[in-house]
């Protein structure tokens, strides 16, 4: 690969990180900001802040990758099946009728929403994210370091 095709690829990264944290700052932006205009969060309001959620810190991860030219096809995939997990856990969890209450429905010993955010959102990623990382700059710190 030449320098020229690396330095676009990594211009290209930048530019799709950058357009997911605008547009997920924007969306959640456009959620508050009608609510504090009408008083009340319109019913798009909640779908934004899903979008936005999910958008944001895959928008920065993709930056972070994409500066450091580690931004593969691999790892775009991990990315984007991060953003899917992301807005599906939020999607999810909104999407659930609003009748929780003592003797709702567990999964995993916790109500069933706050279950869905918890491992969606909280546990999956805290898992996966390192081995993904470690797979990804693991040969780099290696050899930062003057080991094989």
């Amino acid at each position: 690969m030449t320098d020229d095709s690396s330095s676009a690829e990594t211009r290209a990264g930048i530019g799709a990180g950058l357009a997911l944290l605008c547009g997920g700052t924007v969306a959640i932006g456009a959620a508050y900001a009608a609510a504090i205009v009408l008083g009340e969060a319109p019913s798009w309001a909640p779908w934004a802040l899903v979008f936005g959620a999910a958008a944001t810190p895959v928008g920065l991860f993709v930056i972070g990758a994409a500066t450091r030219g580690v931004l593969t096809r691999g790892l775009g995939v991990v990315l984007g099946a991060l953003f899917l997990l992301l807005f599906g856990s939020f999607s999810g969890a909104l999407a659930l009728a609003p009748d929780e209450g003592p003797g709702g429905r567990l999964l995993f010993g916790l109500p069933l929403r706050l279950a869905i955010v918890f491992y969606g959102v909280g546990f999956v990623p805290l898992v996966a994210l390192p081995v993904v990382f470690g797979l990804t700059f693991g040969d780099r710190a290696r050899s930062a370091r003057g080991k094989p």
